[in-house]
C-alpha cells in the first residue's frame, strides 16, 4: 500500500475490479433501476433486446435523475424531464424538439457483465477498461446443485477488510468455534487478480453428532476475483461427501458502508435424514451466524497496515500483497 493510505486509522480508498450492483432476475427487458454505489448514483437498465447498460445517473441537459421516470425506447433511455434520448453508448441521439442533435452531449458509460445470475460492474476511480473477468461457475447451471439462496447486510467496513477473514486462519477456531475445531492454512497460488487458499478445516458438527460425529474432516477452498466477488467451495466428508459453495458479493456503498451478499447452494443428497440435518435454511442460518458474529468487529476495529503477526499467520500479508493492484 502507498504511504498515502497507510496510516492505521485512515479509511481504505474504494478498490478497483467487478462488483455486484443487481441480480438479474431483477431487471426485465425494458426496466430501468437507480443505484447508488461507490458514493455515486448511477441508473442501470435492459433494452428491448435485452441488453444491460449502467449509466451515471443524471442527464447532462439539467441533471434530472434517469433512474426516476426515466424510460427504455427500444434500444435507448429516455430522459423523463425532456425526452431526450440516450443509446447504449451513452451518447445523446434524440432530443424532440431540436432540429439536430448536439454531437458532444454524452452521459458516461460504466462496463457492465451478467454472469451466475448477477449483474456485475467494473469500477475504476480512473475508469480504466477491465483486463479480467469473474468465470462461469459451472455450480450455477449444474442441476446436480439446488436452485442458489440469497441474503444481504450493509455493515460499516470495506471490502479489503472482509475478504481478509478468508486468510485469517487463526480467527475462525476461536470467533466461530461453532463450525470450526481447527483451520490451516495449506497454500495460496496468485493469478493476476484472482487468489486462490487451500485449507485444511476440521469441521464441528456437533449438531449432528449422533449421526455424523462432533468432529469431522473435509476441504475448504476461497477463490477470491478481485476484492468484490470470493467464492468459498467446502467439502465435509462424512458418511457421504457434502459440498456446499458460498459467494460473498462485496459492494461499496459509501466510504464506510458496505453491501454484503450470501448466494449459496449445496450439491443434492439423497438421504432424508441428512437433507433435514443440512437443510439449506439451516446452513444459511449459520452462515449468517458467523458473518454476524464479525460484523462488531469488522464496524469498530482500526485498518492496521502494519500488524504484528505470528508466524503461523503469514497467509495475511500476501493477501495484502495481493490487495494493493486494486488501488
Amino acid at each position: 500500500m502507498n504511504d498515502e493510505r497507510s496510516t492505521t486509522n485512515a479509511p481504505l480508498p474504494f478498490p478497483s475490479g467487478w462488483f455486484r450492483i443487481a441480480y438479474s432476475d431483477e431487471l426485465l427487458p425494458g426496466q430501468v433501476r437507480a443505484l447508488h454505489y461507490f458514493d455515486r448514483d448511477f441508473v442501470l437498465f435492459r433494452t428491448a433486446t435485452s441488453k444491460l447498460h449502467l449509466f451515471d445517473a443524471h442527464c447532462p441537459h439539467l441533471g434530472a435523475h434517469l433512474g426516476y421516470g426515466g424510460k427504455v425506447n427500444d434500444e435507448t433511455i429516455q430522459c423523463p424531464f425532456h425526452g431526450w434520448r440516450f443509446n447504449g453508448e451513452g451518447q445523446c441521439v434524440e432530443i424532440p424538439y431540436a432540429c439536430k442533435v448536439l454531437p458532444k452531449v454524452q452521459i458516461q458509460s460504466w462496463q457492465v457483465r451478467e454472469v451466475n445470475g448477477t449483474i456485475l460492474m467494473y469500477y475504476h476511480p480512473d475508469r480504466k477498461p477491465p483486463d479480467w473477468e469473474i468465470p462461469l461457475l459451472p455450480e450455477y447451471t449444474c442441476k446436480d446443485w439446488i436452485p442458489f439462496k440469497r441474503r444481504r447486510w450493509q455493515v460499516r467496513t470495506n471490502p479489503q477488510e472482509i475478504a481478509e477473514n478468508g486468510v485469517d486462519t487463526a480467527h475462525s477456531p476461536f470467533l466461530h468455534r461453532q463450525t470450526f475445531v481447527s483451520l490451516k492454512s495449506q497454500s495460496i497460488e496468485i493469478d493476476g487478480a484472482i487468489l486462490v487458499h487451500q485449507l485444511l478445516p476440521i469441521y464441528n458438527l456437533s449438531f449432528a453428532a449422533g449421526l455424523l460425529g462432533k468432529e469431522n474432516l473435509g476441504s475448504l477452498e476461497i477463490s477470491y476475483y478481485g476484492l468484490g466477488c470470493q467464492v468459498s467451495r467446502a467439502c465435509i466428508e462424512t458418511v457421504i461427501e457434502l459440498d456446499f459453495l458460498a459467494i460473498f458479493m462485496l459492494t461499496p456503498i459509501e466510504e464506510k458502508l458496505l453491501e454484503i451478499d450470501l448466494i449459496f447452494s449445496m450439491r443434492k443428497i439423497f438421504s432424508k435424514t441428512l437433507t433435514k440435518l443440512f437443510a439449506p435454511k439451516i446452513l444459511m442460518q449459520k452462515i449468517g451466524r458467523d458473518l454476524e458474529q464479525d460484523i462488531s468487529i469488522w464496524e469498530n476495529k482500526i485498518y492496521c497496515d502494519r500488524p504484528t503477526l505470528c508466524e503461523s499467520e503469514g497467509a495475511i500479508m500476501k493477501y495484502r500483497r495481493w490487495s494493493q493492484q486494486f488501488y
